[in-house]
């Protein structure tokens, strides 16, 4: 990990000439269908420990969408469905608890990329790319996914990784090749280079960007052309206009939680809505909607009991917003 780290200070630097702005590449990243209720969905096999047969062919939605449009002929659905049904819900019970156990350092690497290896070995139509995925979206901000593109853009910056099989049927023969560990020192990797990278919060201020976001990033690395398509270095300046915002947002919002339980729905709402839009850096849609609601009756509404109680309101802030929004300091 010592090479790879002088790798990753190298194009994680904004001021060198070979700086990668992730950031910005995973702001243009798009699954063909909503990562939003992928995720939705995660969280809510994580809590409850296991997936159902629909809720685990929802989750890999995006994976199944990319194997049947490559082989439109394929009946991959249908056999999976005809050769796990209820089984699913036993084996994925199984690996969500080992996840759990290893988050939480009750079990180690070796025992967590054990139970990777017997998922893989038991799961109709599975391997480690897809597996990757399901833990992706059950814990998004521990685990990345395996992809062929990933590994590509780590090739071409620099990194000494091994390539995912390919065409190999074998399901022992492919674990031969590549196995759970070796998808875990992937991960390492990706946590590794997130570390270096910082992105705007839910909550107000940065936060480190996750393994799931990283590998993301990455795919549209290597779908843009790689090295020789660098991002715009401007993007930085959208990520410091967001954080800039969110700032705002947070007094506003602290404000409304001195209020009657009215003012504070308003207040968790329009937090809530701007986190949102900050997350997916849509710095054009924080700006329009809280511009309207600065102008709408509901802002006016309970900016009228801030500015009561002197407290900063989302009208009082709008002159301030807008500078950020436009690049005046």
């Amino acid at each position: 990990m010592r090479d790879a780290k002088k790798i990753i200070e190298e194009f994680s630097n904004p001021k060198s000439k070979s700086y990668l702005d992730l950031p910005a590449l995973l702001r243009r990243f798009s699954y063909p269908v909503s990562l939003a209720v992928s995720e939705w969905i995660g969280s809510k096999v994580y809590q409850k420990g296991f997936a159902d047969g629909l809720e685990f062919l929802t989750l890999m939605a995006n994976k199944f969408y990319t194997r049947i449009i490559g082989n439109p002929s394929g009946n991959l659905l249908e056999s999976f469905i005809a050769n796990e049904n209820k089984l699913i819900e036993h084996k994925t019970r199984e690996l969500v608890l080992a996840a759990k156990r290893w988050e939480s350092s009750s079990i180690t690497n070796t025992e967590l990329s054990g139970a990777i290896n017997d998922f893989c070995i038991k799961t109709h139509g599975v391997r480690l790319p897809m597996e990757s995925f399901f833990l992706r979206m059950i814990l998004p901000e521990k685990f990345g996914t395996l992809d062929v593109r990933c590994i590509s853009a780590l090739k071409q910056l620099g990194f000494k990784v091994k390539n995912i099989p390919v065409g190999e049927k074998d399901k022992e023969a492919y674990l031969e090749q590549f196995d759970g560990m070796e998808y875990l020192e992937y991960n390492d990797l990706l946590t590794e280079i997130g570390r270096h990278y910082s992105v705007p919060s839910a909550l107000g201020g940065d936060r480190c960007m996750t393994p799931s976001e990283v590998d993301m990033a990455l795919y549209q690395f290597d779908k843009e052309g790689g090295k020789a398509d660098y991002p715009p270095q401007g993007s930085v300046d959208t990520s410091q206009k967001i954080r800039g915002i969110m700032q705002v947002v947070q007094e506003i919002v602290k404000g409304t939680e001195r209020g009657p339980s009215w003012v504070q729905r308003a207040g968790m709402k329009f937090l809530h809505t701007m986190e949102q839009y900050a997350r997916a850096g849509d710095l054009e849609s924080m700006f329009r909607y809280y511009s309207n609601l600065a102008r709408g009756s509901t802002g006016k509404g309970v900016g009228g009991w801030l500015a009561t109680h002197g407290l900063p309101s989302i009208e009082s802030e709008l002159g301030k917003v807008r500078n950020i929004y436009s690049g005046e300091t």
